[in-house]
C-alpha cells in the first residue's frame, strides 16, 4: 500500500474529532501502528484501529488499501455495536503507539517506565523510523501472473533477519501486512528484506506465520 494521504473529508473529520495532526496521523499509519479490524468493498477499504495518546482514546480509520487514501476518522465510541473490536485489539493498538512514542522505556516487568511522549513532540529517533527498519518485498503468483508488493518497513522491536528464525513479533506483524495487502498466503513465492543496499532472503518467515486451521488447509 502507498503512503497515507488524507481526503478533504478526512481532514475535516480529524480536526473535529481528534487532537492528532494530519502529519502525525499519517506517520502512525505509515509505520504500521494500527490494528486492522475489518474490510469492506471486497477488501479494498480497510478499517484500522488507532490509539491516540493525546486523546487517550481509540479511533477507527477507514483507508483505501490501493492508494493509501484516508477516507474518514471516527471515534470508536461512535461505532458501538456496529464494529467488533475486542480488548486484545485495543491493548495492541495502544501498546504499539506507546512503544513508538517512547522507544527507550524499560519493558521489564516491575521496572519504572517513563511517561509517553506526546505524538506532536516525537523525538528525532521516531521521526526517522521510516529509514530504520527493513523493507519487506513479497513475490507472489495468482492465476499464473507473478506480482511484487513492497510492504511497510519493519519496526525497531522486530530486530534484524538473523532474529526472525524463531516465532516473534515480526511474524504477527507480517501476517497483518499480508492481509492488508490482499496477498493470499498460499500464493507467496519468496520474501526478501531490503535496507540500505542490503537484500536478504527471508522466506523462513512463512514457517512461523500465525495461521488459522482454515488458512493452513488452504495452503496445502
Amino acid at each position: 500500500m502507498r503512503n497515507s494521504k488524507l481526503t478533504r473529508h478526512a481532514e475535516v473529520r480529524l480536526s473535529e474529532r481528534c487532537k492528532l495532526s494530519s502529519e502525525n496521523l499519517k506517520r502512525l499509519l505509515d509505520n504500521g501502528l494500527t490494528v486492522p479490524v475489518a474490510t469492506q468493498k471486497g477488501g479494498r477499504h480497510a478499517k484500522r484501529l488507532l490509539y491516540s495518546s493525546l486523546d487517550q482514546a481509540w479511533f477507527i480509520v477507514v483507508q483505501d488499501a490501493d492508494d493509501g487514501g484516508i477516507l474518514t476518522v471516527v471515534p470508536l465510541d461512535y461505532l458501538k455495536n456496529r464494529i467488533a473490536v475486542n480488548t486484545a485489539q485495543r491493548r495492541s493498538a495502544r501498546s504499539r503507539v506507546h512503544a513508538f512514542e517512547n522507544p527507550r522505556a524499560t519493558r521489564t516487568t516491575g521496572s519504572a517506565k517513563t511517561s509517553p511522549v506526546a505524538v506532536g513532540q516525537l523525538p528525532a529517533l521516531n521521526q526517522s523510523l521510516a529509514t530504520y527498519g527493513w523493507k519487506i518485498r513479497v513475490c507472489y503468483t495468482i492465476r499464473g501472473s507473478t506480482s511484487y508488493k513492497t510492504l511497510l518497513r519493519t519496526l525497531p522491536e522486530h530486530g534484524d533477519p538473523a532474529n526472525w528464525t524463531t516465532p516473534g513479533p515480526i511474524h504477527a506483524w507480517l501476517r497483518e501486512r499480508l492481509i492488508e495487502a490482499g496477498i493470499p498466503f498460499k500464493t507467496i513465492e519468496r520474501i526478501t528484506a531490503e535496507r540500505k543496499g542490503q537484500s536478504e532472503s527471508v522466506d523462513g518467515l512463512l514457517e512461523h506465520l500465525p495461521m488459522t486451521r482454515e488458512e493452513i488447509e488452504a495452503c496445502r
